[in-house]
């Protein structure tokens, strides 16, 4: 994990711990969504929630639609690198505050961090003449045959290497509103906009683009939309919510934009202690290609070097716990942990799969 994160970590910790102090006289863990939903409920006039959030997630298999292709299938459609694996972190803040008790606005900064492991696609033919094999890696996020090699970090000289990227990403502003007044039953609409502060023009050391997917934000302004619907009866709970990411410009300063995503998900949830929910989770998403071009010197050696190879159509599976401190001092301190994994897939092109993430929110309104 980034030093930087770890710091972000511990200070949030801090300051949801030393801030908690009882204003409500009954918690339940299994109001608030599953840890990897975001804007599902909102707050009561003049209330302020701070939060924290984390995502990890990893990635290796290379697909090409539903199936898995090895470094031979690559090598054959013409690309010499390619990625044998990939982990993402992004921590996000929430901070939250109701001018009144249908209405919530929302600010919450992002810092991302991605790191990656490199291979060729085939042996150099000096090392074919000398009767070796070709090499059996996944696929590609970068092209790094143009790369100094003195700033890939571990590598063997000709095979393999890794690199990162580190910073602030976008920057999400948002409006909820409330439609009912039913704790049993809430109905929320969501419209926000993601401000482009992540960087979009990170290159290489030789002054190419790194690829697409290595980059910090968007670059575009992009709206946010969502509607929610929530339901509680006893010690259960569920909610649906459609959302999109719609960019709002044809490319950004560095002469691309990203594809619109469309997302939809369900989940149920059971109090089975006074502090503690279990929740299960299924969500569909689909995601267009990237359009436009760089505007700049860039690689086109591996899959993630071309717009085609990005969005596509998915289904994901989760399973999570919710707690709240029920009493004392700390009351009304809330964690939760979800767990997801990948169950079908059709990838646009050539990409570097999800095999699992884990999110973790934590957080207390005052």
């Amino acid at each position: 994990m980034k030093p930087t994160i770890t710091k972000w970590t511990a200070a949030a910790c801090a300051v949801v711990s030393t801030t908690a102090l009882a204003h409500e006289s009954v918690f339940k863990p299994e109001s608030h969504a599953p840890a990897g939903v975001m804007v599902d409920h909102t707050h009561a006039k003049g209330e302020v929630m701070t939060g924290y959030r984390y995502l990890r997630t990893s990635y290796s298999d290379v697909y090409s639609g539903s199936d898995k292709v090895a470094a031979a299938d690559l090598a054959a459609a013409g690309y010499s690198m390619m990625a044998t694996g990939m982990t993402m972190e992004m921590v996000m803040l929430d901070i939250m505050y109701a001018p009144s008790d249908n209405l919530t606005l929302m600010l919450m900064p992002m810092y991302m961090s991605m790191d990656m492991d490199m291979a060729m696609t085939s042996m150099s033919s000096m090392d074919s003449a000398h009767g070796m094999s070709e090499m059996g890696a996944m696929s590609s996020m970068d092209d790094m045959s143009s790369m100094d090699h003195s700033d890939m970090g571990d590598h063997d000289m000709h095979h393999h290497g890794s690199h990162g990227t580190s910073g602030w990403g976008d920057t999400n502003v948002s409006a909820m509103y409330n439609w009912t007044n039913n704790p049993a039953h809430q109905f929320i609409t969501t419209l926000g906009v993601n401000m482009p502060t992540g960087k979009v023009d990170l290159k290489n050391a030789d002054g190419t683009f790194v690829h697409y997917g290595m980059q910090l934000g968007s670059g575009t302004w992009d709206l946010t939309p969502s509607v929610t619907y929530t339901g509680m009866a006893g010690h259960l709970n569920w909610g649906v919510q459609g959302r999109a990411i719609i960019r709002l410009e044809d490319e950004n300063d560095s002469g691309y934009a990203l594809g619109d995503k469309y997302a939809a998900t369900a989940w149920g949830a059971v109090r089975l202690l006074d502090w503690m929910s279990l929740s299960a989770r299924l969500e569909w998403s689909d995601q267009d290609a990237i359009s436009g071009h760089y505007n700049g010197p860039h690689n086109h050696s591996s899959p993630a070097d071309i717009q085609a190879n990005y969005g596509g159509e998915f289904l994901d599976a989760g399973i999570g716990v919710n707690t709240v401190v029920t009493g004392g001092q700390f009351a009304g301190v809330r964690l939760g942990v979800e767990w997801i994994t990948r169950i079908e897939e059709d990838y646009n092109g050539y990409q570097l799969g999800l095999d699992d993430g884990v999110s973790v929110s934590l957080s207390y309104a005052f």
